[in-house]
């Protein structure tokens, strides 16, 4: 059995995990199953926020903007996270045909990072810097029924159909920054941090990132999808936070407080 998590009584070895399925290698040696001591909890970041501040949590795992909007008092997991750059079919937004300007934007179960990073791609490239968002449950073509473009992101697009032009959003953010896109990092409150909990996180991520067919394999007997597929799709990811990692963050809080949607640019700071 793997070594506890010293974090105090309180937080004990809870870690707070995302639903995505992108995020899984992340998890591959730690324990979902009430029976064990150390348990991973599914939940919404600010539900995972919320218990961190209650020390309910040992870490959680969340994105960039759940983090940016409470950073105060919290460190960065050192050397985990998840990326992706170029072409990696992470966040699509599919587009009317022949749409002479991009006015409003159809969003459904997205995060609001992917939003986020939309509308700055939108500002930088397509000169739309104030899309209106509208939130529309349902296909494609329902969604474009009601905005310009509609944004589909993760998981969904692992067997979402559809005809309409896309622009590939995790691709125009490299090329406008020559960066990867960080989607996931993982977060402890500063007094909370301890660098066993950081190591066995680290090495969590490790054996998922070499492992990903095993993970496949995992996932492909919990859903309706192929192995196959799965392991393409999580080929499409970067495991880890380096110092590329951390530059990307910080030119997307930058262009995330530029646009208005932070009220400020947080703080990155990085347990040791």
């Amino acid at each position: 059995m793997s070594s506890p998590l010293h974090t105090g009584p309180a937080a004990g070895r809870r870690i707070g995990a995302l639903r995505d399925l992108y995020t899984r290698p992340l998890y591959h040696t730690l324990h979902s199953s009430s029976d064990t001591p150390e348990e991973l909890l599914f939940d919404t970041p600010s539900a995972h926020f919320d218990a961190l501040m209650s020390n309910e949590r040992a870490a959680v795992f969340v994105p960039p903007v759940d983090f940016a909007q409470n950073s105060s008092g919290m460190v960065l997991m050192p050397g985990v996270g998840v990326s992706s750059a170029g072409y990696s079919n992470v966040a699509r937004l599919y587009l009317r045909r022949n749409l002479p300007v991009i006015r409003s934007i159809a969003i459904g179960p997205v995060s609001t990072t992917d939003v986020v990073l939309t509308r700055i791609v939108l500002g930088e490239k397509y000169d739309a810097e104030q899309p209106k968002v509208v939130p529309v449950a349902g296909t494609v073509d329902e969604m474009l029924a009601k905005a310009d473009c509609a944004l589909v992101s993760g998981d969904a697009l692992l067997t979402l159909e559809s005809d309409h032009p896309f622009i590939d959003i995790v691709d125009e953010w490299s090329d406008i920054t020559e960066m990867p896109f960080v989607h996931t990092i993982g977060v402890t409150r500063t007094d909370l941090y301890t660098a066993e909990t950081a190591a066995k996180l680290q090495a969590s991520m490790t054996a998922g990132r070499d492992g990903l067919e095993s993970v496949a394999n995992a996932l492909a007997a919990e859903t309706s999808l192929s192995a196959d597929l799965l392991q393409n799709y999580l080929s499409h990811f970067a495991y880890g936070f380096d110092e590329l990692s951390k530059a990307s963050l910080e030119e997307f809080f930058r262009m995330a407080f530029y646009y208005g949607m932070l009220a400020d640019v947080p703080e990155i700071n990085i347990g040791q």
